[in-house]
């Protein structure tokens, strides 16, 4: 055996003991294997150099120490369970509960020592003889919608919203939104969510984005899954109206209505509104903002830390690069001493503009305050649920995240997808993944911390891409999407978390498990009170042989859809109702070049009208033919009647939108992230059309 064969090998191990899948099979069941440059760029993002022969032998050791030998900062177990420890554990032990608690015991020796979990949720102190870690017991599952609401059958359901699609009315002759829906708007429609009787309010990505460019508007690719948009703060609810007046009082009215007119958010000049208010409010409360509202904000930086300020000194620093056509180059080509958070030049930076991160740290105060008052002022309506937040799957690479977490991430990568049927090149999303590996060394503190904040101001969570926490597609920089490998994730632990953080807040979870789901992962999600999501669209028969063009598969009755998920009839990157009716989708594929090798409009027409022929039997057994308009109240009351414990309607649906808000694989060719609702909140559901969506909506709730 050569040399490098021999160094082929060990790399193949090292890969597989790292969690890197080096063989797996495409979407059309052809075996593939990953190339051995990808192997070791993936093995250098976490740590792991795989350059030589001595560097493949020196990582393994490394990692099977780490593995086998040392006691991990966390250790990640369910109550009364039989719980692992490293191989040279021995004695005694006693658990320090979060209760006051005191647990004494013996290591259970064998061949892999254990002791056994109290059955006590929470994060808990273990000490043995020479060491010590933390024991995370979760529950056996998160809360479920029975014990969330007290019923036995829950048959709960709500409304989904973009927030800055809403419209609130004028006040006299000023618009209370200034060109995009805030949390002011938010707090309206939960209120008014709840009086109709809602349990949930179910909101896009809120994370935070750039102050200083407002046009990166995609709440999938923030800046920081710590932090709020800002953009959204509503300050009026907190400071008071006069002091919004006075942070107004160089923009006319009618300026105002203009911006808050556009059937488009115009990001640039609406950001640009919002944050010429913040600044003045700031200035405001510096100077002599009200005792009782400065000490919330000095206890809310309290309370952040250090992430807050890092944060904010990012904010601060970013808006400095900024040039005259609005570019600001990545943090990674920043000078050298401004790419490390923990720089003397970073500090100094900071010393030297302690208004300008203090800005920051307090436009964050008033978007929390907001938020919070949000899902309070929802659940005082009557929601059972509250709020439930979206938790993006990764973050923008020159983000403040990746800048002040650097060791956190698996630097040089990019989450995406291999190629499939529908994307022959794969995909590239450009967001940063957490290391597996830092993950464990770090004690899970940066997944706890994200799950900690989404969970801060709502009841309940959902998982964008929750197939990312059993493995993601990572794809190298400077690499085609097709040249990334598939990197396993800590699954079992990563839900326990969720169960946890969730049974600490009083909270639900919900998991984003379309597409091509590995078998056994759903009945994972069940196991841990994850719910799942059944939409619309994907719930079609299995049919006994393969469906064609002209025997497609049927719609799947409601009584038969799989009842451990959420209900919906579309998600924010499908067809509305209506849209998918009057194949609009297929317009805007069809105009912007977006067919598939294998697509041509003709067939994808013809198919769309057998589909309407099929829902319109799954309606209506007796249907002659689809109806020529969408029947949007008899599809809601269809969706309704199913199985599942929540539905979670689209305000585009209750409003009868006809265009999705967006579009996948597009950019700037199709107003993604920026449509608003035609109406305000109030007049839609004043709305004749509107309230007969809702009541179908309500209808199937109420059946047993």
């Amino acid at each position: 055996m050569t040399r490098a064969s021999t160094q082929e090998d060990g790399l193949s191990a090292l890969a597989a003991d790292a969690g890197i899948a080096e063989h797996w099979t495409d979407a059309r069941q052809r075996p593939q294997r990953v190339e051995a440059d990808t192997l070791r760029a993936l093995l250098k993002a976490m740590e792991l150099p795989a350059d030589s022969a001595h560097d493949i032998a020196d990582s393994r050791r490394r990692l099977a120490a780490q593995s086998a030998d040392a006691l991990p900062p966390m250790i990640v177990t369910r109550c009364n369970a039989k719980t692992p420890l490293p191989r040279t554990a021995r004695g005694s032990y006693r658990i320090l509960c979060e209760s006051g608690r005191i647990v004494d015991g013996q290591i259970q020796a064998g061949t892999t020592p254990y002791l056994v979990a109290p059955d006590e949720p929470g994060y808990h102190r273990l000490l043995l003889v020479s060491a010590e870690s933390t024991l995370a017991v979760a529950p056996e599952r998160a809360p479920s919608l029975a014990d969330l609401t007290g019923a036995s059958r829950p048959r709960c359901w709500g409304l989904a919203a973009q927030v800055y699609s809403l419209r609130q009315d004028a006040r006299a002759d000023v618009p209370r939104t200034h060109g995009f829906g805030d949390f002011g708007a938010l707090r309206e429609l939960a209120v008014a969510a709840g009086e109709q009787g809602a349990d949930m309010l179910a909101i896009s990505p809120v994370h935070a984005m750039y102050a200083a460019q407002p046009e990166r508007s995609s709440p999938y690719s923030p800046s920081n899954r710590l932090f709020l948009n800002v953009l959204y703060a509503s300050p009026e609810s907190v400071l008071g109206r006069d002091a919004m007046m006075r942070a107004l009082s160089g923009i006319t009215p009618a300026d105002l209505s203009a911006l808050d007119g556009l059937d488009l958010v115009d990001w640039p000049a609406a950001g640009a509104v919002r944050m010429q208010a913040l600044r003045a409010l700031h200035a405001q409360f510096a100077g002599n903002g009200p005792a009782g509202l400065r000490a919330r904000y000095t206890q809310f930086c309290s309370a952040r830390g250090q992430a807050l300020r890092d944060h904010a000194v990012f904010e601060s620093l970013h808006a400095t690069r900024r040039a005259p056509d609005g570019t600001v180059p990545p943090w990674q080509a920043w000078p050298a001493a401004l790419r490390d958070p923990a720089s003397a030049e970073v500090r100094r930076f900071a010393q030297d503009h302690p208004l300008e991160v203090d800005f920051h740290q307090f436009a964050q105060w008033l978007a929390a305050e907001n938020l919070a008052a949000a899902h309070k002022a929802g659940r005082e309506a009557g929601m059972r649920l509250g709020l439930l937040a979206d938790l993006a799957v990764g973050g923008s690479p020159d983000g403040s995240h990746a800048w002040s977490r650097q060791a956190d991430l698996m630097g040089g990568m990019s989450i995406g997808a291999p190629p499939d049927i529908y994307n022959p090149l794969g995909q590239n999303w450009g967001l940063t993944a957490l290391s597996p590996r830092a993950l464990q060394s770090n004690g899970y503190s940066a997944f706890i911390e994200m799950l900690r904040a989404v969970l801060a101001h709502t009841g309940g969570v959902r998982i964008d891409h929750i197939l990312g926490m059993a493995r993601l597609w990572l794809v190298p920089e400077g690499s085609a999407p097709s040249g990334g490998a598939y990197l396993r994730y800590p699954l079992d632990a990563l839900l326990a978390l969720i169960a946890l953080e969730a049974w600490r807040h009083r909270a639900c979870a919900v998991g984003e498990n379309l597409g091509t789901v590995p078998e056994g992962f759903d009945d994972r999600l069940k196991d841990n009170g994850l719910l799942g999501m059944n939409v619309l669209w994907f719930m079609r028969q299995a049919p006994d042989a393969q469906p064609t063009a002209d025997t497609p598969a049927g719609f799947t009755a409601p009584a038969e859809w799989p009842p451990d998920a959420a209900a919906m009839t579309t998600t924010h990157d499908l067809p509305t109702l209506r849209g998918w009716w009057e194949e609009r989708d297929i317009d805007w594929r069809v105009k912007l070049d977006l067919l598939g090798a294998d697509d041509d409009e003709e067939s994808l027409r013809a198919g769309r009208a057998l589909d309407r022929e099929l829902l319109a039997r799954a309606l209506d057994p007796d249907a002659k033919a689809p109806p020529a308009q969408a029947p949007i109240p008899e599809l809601l009351r269809f969706v309704s009647s199913c199985r599942c414990p929540l539905l979670l309607v689209p305000m585009e649906d209750i409003a009868g939108v006809l265009d999705q808000p967006n579009l996948p694989g597009t950019i700037d060719t199709h107003p993604n992230w920026r449509q608003r609702l035609p109406l305000s909140i109030r007049a839609t559901f004043a709305d004749p059309a509107a309230q007969e969506r809702l009541d179908a909506a309500r209808a199937g709730r109420r059946q047993s």
